[in-house]
C-alpha cells in the first residue's frame, strides 16, 4: 500500500506544476457602483476584528446631480458586506481617502479629500471603536474653505513623535499643505518649508524612508508646473529635525518633465532599498532604481506616449517579488506586469482575458487595490471605475502550492498604525536565500490604499528564516524560524502572535504522540497545528478510513488534496500505566512514632495529604504519626502516564481515657454541636452508642466513635430535654466496658 500512497502524491505533484494564477470576477457586491464615480477605495480593518472591510469614496448618479456615495462596508469574513451607515459625508464628490490612527487610540480613522471642481470641503472622521464615526470639524486640518484638490491624502509621521501627520496635494497652481499632528486631536498648518513652498498641479504625495535612516521622506508627483508645461516631480529628504531638503541632484527622478499622475514606493529588485515607479500621462512610465547613495537610475516601462492614471503593486503569484498593475486612461488599456525579481518586467496582461481589457476600450479606472480580502494567502484585485462603468473585485485562484505571510504591525512608541515601519524577511526560495522588504504605507496608490497589513510571498519556502521589523522609534525586532501561511501581529514590544493560521500549515511535518493506556482518546488534528478536516483524509497504513479520535497504537497518514498536496504522518505509541508498589511496613502506629514509606514503579511521585510527611514529591518520605490518615501517592512515568495507590495509617493514642459531656448545644457554631465521647487519637477497637427519649424509644445509634448525635430523629430536630444514653466499647488495649447516663439537649 505504500506504492499507492506514492502514486497519489505523484498525481498531486503533477497538478501542482500545471497550476497558474487566475482570477474570478466576484459579482453583485454592495460596494460596487455602475452609475457614478467612485474615485477612492481602501481595504481596512474598521472594527478591529482582524477582517478587512471596504471604504469607498465618491459620488453616484449623473452630473450635475451627483449624490454622495462615500460609505464603509463591514465584512463578516465570509464574503458578505453590510453598509452600516458609519459615515454620513456631506461632500458633493469626494476624491481620495487616507486611513491612520491619528489619535493612537487603537482604531483607524479616515480623512476624505474633496474634489477640486466640486467646491467640497475635506472631512476628518474619528473612529469610535468600530461602533461609529464622529466628524471632527475643529482639528485645524479641515479648514472651512473649498479645496482646489485632486490628489492623495497622505499620512506619515515625519518627525517621529508617535503621531501621524498629514500631507495634502493641491491642484490649480496652488501650494500643497502639510499638517503637523499635535498629539491632542489638533493639527498645526505648516506654511513654510520645502514641501509647501512651490505652487503647482500636484497629483499626489508619497511618504517613504528611501534612504533607510528611519525617518519618512516625501515624493511629490506634479502633473505640471505653471500654466501648461509638464513639470518635474520633487523628492524631499527628511533632515530628521522636522525640516526637509529638496533634492536636485538625485537624477532624472527629480528632473524628468512629464505629466505625472501616480507613484509607488516598492523594493522592486529585493536589494533592501525602496525604488520608485511613476505613472505618467502622455508619456512613458518610469522606474527609478534606488542606488542606495541618494541617487536613482532610470528605466522606462511600456510604450511611449502612454497614459497611466493609477498604479499599484503586489506579489500576485507569491514567488517572492512584487508585480505591477497600471490603470490606463483616455483610451489606453490597463496592464499587468510580472516582475522577475531583478527589475525585468513582462507584460502578462493577455494572461487574464476575463480582467483585461476593462470596459470602454481604456479602463478609465481611478483606483486599484491589491488585497487578500478572503484571507486565503493570495492577493486579489479591487478596481473602481467612473461614470456608468462597473466596478470589479477579482478573486485570485492561486498558483499552485506557494507559501506566504501577512503581518499587522502595532506601534507603541511609534505611531499606533506603524506607518513608516520597515519589514525585512529572508527565506530560501528555489534553493537561494532571498531577502524581501516591505514598508508600512498609508498611501500605496493615487486614490486607492492597500491594507496596512504587509503581504509576502515565499514561493517554495517552508519556513521564514529571519523576520526583522525596524520601527520609526529606532527599535528593531528580530524573529527566527517563523512559520509560513499565516496572518500574524507584531507589536513594537517585539511580541508576536498568530491571528489566523492556515489549517494546512503544518501538514507534512511528522509527529509522534505518546498515549497512556486507558487515557483520553487522541485527536490527531492537534498534531497538525490546525483543523484541516475539509482539505484531506486520514488513513491508516492499509488505506482504511480511520475514525477520530483514536485510542491505541498505530500509524496514520493525512493526505491533503487541492493546490498544496502534502502528507503528514502521525505515529501513536501506546504506553502501559506505571505499576506502583508501596512498602509502608506496619500501618498501625502509636502517636508520635515514625514510619518510613517507599513507592516504586514510576519516575516522579506526589503524596497527598502531605502535612505529616517529610517531603511531598519524593519516593521515600518519613511519616510522623499525629492522627490517622489515608495517604495517596500518584506516580508519573517519562511518557506522562499516571497511576495512584493508597494506604490507611491508624495512629493509636497512649492515653485510653475518654469523657462524656452531660449536655450539648446543636447550633452549628462549631463547639459542642454533637454528643459523643471526648478523646485524643484512636482508643476504641469496637464501639456502640445508643440514645433514648424519656419514653424509652431508641432515636439514635452509631458504631463510629468519630460520629455523634446531632439532636435529630428521622431528620427532624428534637426539643430541648433530657435523654438517656447507653455506650458499650472495647479499648485498643483489650479492656471492655459500658457507660450509661443522661445528657441534656439545649437549644
Amino acid at each position: 500500500m505504500k506504492n499507492l500512497l506514492f502514486s497519489v502524491l505523484a498525481i498531486f505533484g503533477a497538478h501542482q506544476l500545471a497550476a497558474q494564477v487566475s482570477f474570478t470576477d466576484i459579482p453583485n457586491l454592495p460596494f460596487f457602483d455602475d452609475q457614478g464615480y467612485l474615485r477612492g477605495v481602501t481595504w481596512v480593518d474598521v472594527n478591529g476584528d482582524n477582517i478587512l472591510d471596504v471604504s469607498v469614496s465618491g459620488a453616484t448618479g449623473t452630473s450635475p446631480n451627483f449624490v454622495n456615495a462615500t460609505a464603509i462596508f463591514i465584512h463578516d469574513g465570509n464574503g458578505a458586506f453590510t453598509n452600516t451607515g458609519l459615515i454620513n459625508s456631506s461632500q458633493l464628490n469626494a476624491f481620495g481617502q487616507g486611513w491612520a490612527d491619528y489619535d493612537n487610540d487603537g482604531d483607524l480613522d479616515v480623512y476624505f479629500g474633496a474634489t477640486w471642481n466640486s467646491g467640497g470641503i475635506n472631512e476628518l472622521w474619528r473612529n469610535e471603536g468600530g461602533a461609529g464615526f464622529t466628524q471632527i470639524t475643529n482639528s485645524g486640518a479641515t479648514p472651512n474653505t473649498p479645496q482646489p484638490y485632486e490628489g492623495t491624502v497622505s499620512w506619515g509621521d515625519y518627525d517621529n513623535d508617535g503621531f501621524a501627520d498629514l500631507f495634502l496635494a493641491r491642484w490649480n497652481q496652488m501650494t500643497n499643505r502639510l499638517y503637523h499632528n499635535n498629539g491632542d486631536g489638533t493639527f498645526t498648518d505648516i506654511t513654510t518649508g520645502a514641501p509647501v513652498a512651490d505652487p503647482g498641479w500636484t497629483a499626489g504625495g508619497f511618504w517613504a524612508d528611501f534612504d533607510n535612516d528611519l525617518d519618512l521622506d516625501l515624493y511629490v508627483v506634479n502633473y505640471q508646473i505653471g500654466a501648461s508645461a509638464p513639470g518635474a516631480n520633487d523628492l524631499f529628504r527628511n533632515n530628521g529635525d522636522g525640516t526637509f531638503t529638496k533634492l536636485t541632484t538625485a537624477g532624472a527622478v527629480v528632473t524628468d518633465a512629464q505629466n505625472s499622475r501616480s507613484a509607488n514606493w516598492v523594493d522592486i529588485n529585493n536589494d533592501g532599498w525602496l525604488d520608485l515607479f511613476v505613472g505618467n500621462q502622455f508619456s512613458q512610465d518610469k522606474i527609478y532604481f534606488n542606488n542606495g547613495d541618494g541617487t536613482f537610475s532610470t528605466q522606462g516601462l511600456g510604450d511611449t506616449g502612454y497614459t497611466t492614471w493609477s498604479s499599484n503593486w503586489g506579489d500576485i503569484d507569491n514567488d517572492g517579488d512584487q508585480d505591477l498593475f497600471t490603470m490606463g486612461f483616455w483610451g489606453y488599456e490597463s496592464k499587468c506586469w510580472r516582475n522577475d525579481g531583478n527589475g525585468v518586467f513582462t507584460d502578462i496582461t493577455a494572461s487574464f482575458p476575463n480582467v483585461y481589457p476593462l470596459e470602454t476600450s481604456g479602463s478609465s479606472s481611478n483606483a486599484i487595490v491589491v488585497v487578500d480580502y478572503d484571507r486565503d494567502g493570495w492577493l486579489d484585485l479591487h478596481i473602481v471605475q467612473p461614470d456608468a462603468i462597473a466596478d470589479h473585485l477579482y478573486q485570485n485562484q492561486g498558483d499552485g502550492c506557494k507559501s506566504w505571510l501577512e503581518v499587522e504591525c502595532i506601534g507603541v512608541q511609534s505611531n499606533r498604525a506603524a506607518i513608516g515601519a520597515t519589514l525585512r524577511a529572508k527565506a530560501t526560495i528555489n534553493g537561494a536565500a532571498v531577502w524581501q522588504m516591505r514598508q508600512v504605507s498609508a498611501q500605496t496608490a493615487a486614490t486607492g490604499q492597500n491594507p496596512l497589513w504587509q503581504h509576502f510571498g515565499f514561493g517554495d519556502a517552508t519556513v521564514i528564516d529571519s523576520l526583522v521589523v525596524e520601527w520609526p522609534s529606532g527599535t528593531t525586532c528580530v524573529f527566527e524560524n517563523v512559520a509560513v501561511n499565516q496572518l500574524i501581529e507584531i507589536e513594537e514590544t517585539c511580541s508576536i502572535q498568530t491571528i489566523l493560521a492556515d489549517p494546512m500549515a503544518n501538514a507534512g511535518q511528522d509527529a509522534e504522540v505518546d498515549w497512556c493506556e486507558g487515557g483520553d482518546p487522541v485527536d490527531l488534528f492537534d498534531y497538525l497545528g490546525g483543523n484541516p478536516e475539509a482539505g484531506g483524509q486520514w488513513v491508516d497504513m492499509d488505506f482504511v478510513p480511520t475514525t477520530m479520535p483514536v485510542q491505541g497504537e498505530g500509524v496514520w497518514y493525512y493526505l491533503i488534496d487541492g493546490p498544496c498536496p502534502d502528507t503528514a504522518k502521525v505515529t501513536v505509541v501506546s504506553h502501559p500505566l506505571p505499576v506502583l508498589i508501596l512498602m509502608p511496613g506496619d500501618t498501625t502506629l502509636d502517636a508520635g512514632s515514625g514510619l518510613s514509606l517507599l513507592a516504586s514503579g514510576a519516575d516522579t511521585y506526589t503524596w497527598d495529604p502531605s502535612s505529616q510527611l517529610s517531603c511531598s514529591n519524593c519516593p521515600d518520605p518519613e511519616f510522623t504519626a499525629n492522627e490517622s490518615v489515608i495517604l495517596t501517592v500518584t506516580g508519573e512515568d517519562a511518557f506522562g502516564c499516571q497511576a495512584s495507590a493508597s494506604i490507611e495509617i491508624t495512629v493509636l493514642t497512649k492515653d485510653l481515657r475518654f469523657e462524656l459531656p452531660n449536655a450539648f448545644t446543636p447550633d452549628n457554631d462549631g463547639s459542642n454541636d454533637t454528643f459523643k465521647p471526648l478523646t485524643t487519637g484512636v482508643i476504641f477497637q469496637s464501639y456502640v452508642l445508643r440514645i433514648f427519649n424519656r419514653w424509652g424509644q431508641l432515636i439514635y445509634e452509631t458504631t463510629n466513635p468519630n460520629n455523634g448525635w446531632d439532636g435529630r430523629f428521622d431528620g427532624k430536630p428534637m426539643p430541648s430535654d433530657v435523654y438517656a444514653f447507653y455506650m458499650e466499647y472495647t479499648l485498643t488495649d483489650g479492656v471492655k466496658g459500658t457507660q450509661k447516663g443522661e445528657v441534656s439537649l439545649l437549644r
